[in-house]
């Protein structure tokens, strides 16, 4: 992930992709209570291929949701996706590969990488992940231009690798997650379910959230919570 501040117990969250622009304002107390949600339809790609193509538009929706919930002051962590985003796992043959081994087609882009566990294929799983220095830069001007205090920005499936081990917490075993992998076919939404998920956060009725509906969005949301 591309973090620029400190986390705090009160955060809003982003989701941008290509379809939709989403909203969260979660809460830690007993359980994660999502204060506040929405979601938007993208209908006339405003955001396409993780490019912002209307940042005129897309500003106008989030300026609009801060100042109507008075969010301006908040912490604000922000998931993207799209195929212009490289979101792979490698195997690797050693727990400590060099740069090369991990970096190979995305020596141009900011990339990061997240040791995961031990392949079920053998050796070691990491998730790589990169983007063209001017995207990452136009979300970061997104949010200035916005007036919005944005800390962190990531991908949306590095935000399910977050959320899958915080909900583990002292469970989070790395052969566990190995298996898992495995099991969803190295698919990263499905290594966390959505009865677990919905366990966790507590949702304020008046919200009138469709869970089952609105599960993924939630997903991504929480991940981008406890990253």
């Amino acid at each position: 992930m591309w973090p620029f501040g400190q986390k705090k117990n009160k955060r809003t969250t982003i989701s941008l992709t290509p379809k939709t622009i989403s909203f969260c304002v979660f809460e830690q107390a007993t359980k994660y209570s999502v204060l506040l949600y929405s979601r938007f339809p993208l209908q006339n790609f405003e955001y396409t291929q993780a490019i912002l193509f209307n940042p005129t538009a897309l500003k106008k929706i989030i300026k609009t949701f801060f100042k109507q919930h008075n969010l301006e002051q908040m912490p604000v962590a922000i998931s993207v996706a799209g195929p212009k985003i490289i979101e792979t796992i490698v195997q690797t043959k050693t727990a400590s590969p060099y740069p090369g081994e991990l970096d190979k087609g995305l020596k141009k882009l900011n990339w990061d990488s997240l040791y995961l566990c031990p392949s079920q294929k053998g050796g070691f799983d990491f998730f790589v992940c990169g983007i063209k220095p001017e995207h990452l830069f136009s979300y970061q001007l997104l949010g200035h231009t916005c007036n919005i205090n944005v800390q962190t920005i990531m991908t949306e499936q590095l935000s399910q690798l977050y959320l899958y081990k915080k909900l583990k917490d002292e469970k989070f075993r790395q052969t566990q997650l190995s298996k898992d992998l495995m099991e969803q076919q190295y698919n990263l939404y499905n290594i966390c379910s959505a009865d677990t998920v919905e366990q966790k956060i507590e949702i304020n009725p008046l919200l009138g959230i469709d869970f089952e509906k609105e599960q993924r969005f939630l997903k991504t949301h929480l991940g981008l919570f406890v990253s």
